[in-house]
């Protein structure tokens, strides 16, 4: 291989020199050149901190690193919790005899694919997965992956051009849900079906329609569910036929250039004759999703997810307009540091990732550290296969966590943060990327924000695919430049954390709370839940389960109301044996134990 020293140079220019950046520095390279060439990885040293050692101990230790050549596409088959259970392994075999890998070899003999396993891409709804390069194929058998490999072959040079998609190559948008219950059909719904048809017809979109029963809003039919297949459901009431288009028109693009066009034409047309076209149809949209009983729209309480499906996850104006930054604010003109401390501590709210300290009193050990810099990471890595909640929550909610995340630094002294997040979520890492940017833009991070003598900068550093730095003190040697080991405590981080000063880390759902605690006041969080786990706890609801996705419900809740009646149990009358419930390490517990409550002293 030929090393052209300059896109080295170029690199180094942008992640730095210091031995803290070998991560960044590596994961660039690899972008670079596809893996970890030994000439750039030796020039790195000369003109860097970084020293051989480290690269080899750190690129030893991260699965996102390769030290050999791979293929021009990888073949990424997800074999988490949800992709395991359908069917990834039999998926795994039958690539490697169609790519014919014999010997251990992962690369074909052309040198076109590499193929690999990955702990989860995330896509737990549409499992199994297979994604090569940035397109992912979902619903995939052992039976469908020459198919697989042929439609991706065609289509690769048109990467933006449909990133999820069937085995046999239509594009993943999403399913549209009619209810035709006994209330739906009264109200007209047989007239919406047709309206959907026919508009999906037209625009040539890749949808499944689906009729379902009755989804126990009687006085809201007729009703339409769309459900985008990389995004949160949204759910509209009392539809008429005149505005199904619209609403389609809200989730879906017309494929295909002719179609684009053609659309648009008609779009403008509309609007030169009716000038109703230009109405929102935000009047039949209402709070719950993907939900097609009463017992589920009931008994989920929204905070976290607060305005699901309904805001645009990077719209500023549109987060403000539902009382975004209100609470950043309050705390900034008519709050001191330890008063905002005092009411996460009133709160009751503990650590959202699994080990429930409580979250006032890590703030407190932070915010009592007399030391010259103190340090604030976002723990977004949330690597347990079939969990989800973080990466849904960046990719949604991006503005929530940031603003939980500047009331937390401001009250704890905390003047530079770090989100640390899975590299495998990249739609998360852009969201947020962009979220920061937006914000920096804005005056909401950075220097004197909102006006105010509170200043804060925040960066956004990607794992590199070790699943260990989920837990806090790997994730903090991962930023340090170091293989991610867990370190023994006490220290803790937030004693002794990140370059061995104060660290507050919390998840990403921790941070999602903040604001409505301090907007809404610590009562009103802590009167939900239970005495000793106060609020609610977002879920991940994955594998063989009837609704898959994401919820939000209180503390307290059991197992069995969260499988059986909100997740419908499990498809095709089967019947319930065990559930798996934080990750590897926290096991499966079987169905006679389906009533215990979901808390942090229970579990």
């Amino acid at each position: 291989m030929e090393l052209n020293r300059k896109d080295i140079d170029q690199i180094l220019e942008v992640t730095g020199k210091e031995a803290s950046q070998v991560i960044p520095v590596l994961q660039a390279v690899q972008k670079e050149y596809n893996y970890l060439p030994e000439e750039a990885l030796r020039y790195v040293c000369e003109v860097s901190e970084i020293t051989s050692e480290q690269i080899v101990g750190v690129a030893s230790f991260y699965s996102q690193f390769r030290m050999e050549p791979v293929g021009e596409h990888i073949v990424k088959v997800c074999v988490g919790t949800a992709c395991h259970v359908k069917g990834a392994g039999l998926i795994h075999d039958a690539l490697g005899r169609e790519l014919k890998l014999d010997g251990g070899r992962h690369t074909d003999e052309k040198g076109m694919y590499t193929l690999e396993k990955v702990s989860c891409l995330g896509c737990c709804t549409i499992a199994p997965v297979v994604q090569i390069d940035e397109v992912t194929y979902g619903h995939v058998s052992p039976d469908q992956v020459g198919g697989l490999l042929k439609d991706f072959e065609q289509n690769k040079e048109s990467p933006k051009k449909g990133l999820f998609r069937r085995a046999d190559g239509q594009e993943i948008l999403g399913e549209i849900r009619i209810g035709l219950g006994s209330c739906c059909v009264a109200s007209g719904s047989d007239e919406i079906r047709q309206a959907v048809e026919k508009s999906v017809q037209s625009k040539h979109l890749p949808v499944k329609l689906k009729d379902v029963g009755c989804v126990g809003m009687c006085h809201q039919v007729p009703l339409v569910e769309i459900v985008p297949v990389d995004k949160e459901a949204s759910l509209y009431a009392k539809v008429k036929p005149g505005d199904v288009s619209k609403i389609i028109d809200r989730h879906f693009k017309p494929t295909g250039l002719l179609n684009r066009m053609s659309d648009r034409l008609m779009k403008t047309a509309a609007w030169l004759q009716d000038d109703s076209f230009r109405e929102g149809i935000e009047r039949y949209s209402i709070d719950y999703r993907d939900k097609p009983v009463s017992a589920f729209l009931d008994k989920q309480v929204t905070i976290a997810t607060e305005y699901r499906g309904v805001i645009n996850p990077l719209d500023l104006s549109e987060y403000r307009s539902k009382g975004g930054f209100l609470g950043l604010k309050k705390a900034l003109a008519n709050m001191k540091p330890q008063q905002i401390i005092d009411k996460i501590v009133e709160s009751g709210t503990r650590g959202r990732g699994g080990g429930g300290f409580p979250t006032g009193k890590k703030w407190q050990m932070v915010a009592d550290g007399k030391a010259e810099k103190k340090y604030l990471i976002c723990n977004g890595d949330e690597g347990d296969p079939g969990a989800f909640m973080d990466r849904m929550l960046m990719e949604s909610y991006p503005y929530r966590i940031l603003e939980g995340i500047l009331i937390a630094a401001y009250a704890t002294g905390i003047r530079q943060g770090y989100i640390y997040l899975r590299a495998e979520y990249p739609l998360a890492v852009s969201r947020m990327k962009q979220a920061v940017e937006i914000l920096k833009n804005e005056g909401l991070i950075g220097q004197n924000v909102l006006d105010s003598e509170f200043s804060f900068e925040l960066d956004i550093y990607e794992g590199a695919g070790a699943f260990v730095c989920g837990e806090e003190t790997a994730l903090i040697a991962s930023i340090e430049g170091k293989r991610g080991f867990p370190r023994v405590r006490p220290p803790y981080p937030a004693v002794s954390g990140l370059n061995k000063y104060p660290t507050l880390v919390n998840n990403a759902e921790t941070f999602s709370v903040i604001p409505y605690i301090i907007k809404s006041g610590p009562e009103k969080f802590n009167s939900i839940g239970t005495e000793t786990s106060k609020g609610t706890k977002v879920f991940a609801l994955a594998g063989k389960v009837a609704r898959g996705g994401l919820i939000e419900v209180p503390m307290g809740i059991t197992i069995r109301e969260i499988v059986e009646e909100i997740g419908g149990g499990v498809p095709d009358g089967k019947k319930f044996k065990a559930v798996q419930i934080g990750g590897p390490s926290g096991g499966c517990i079987p169905a006679n134990l389906a009533d215990s409550t979901i808390d942090f002293e229970s579990l």
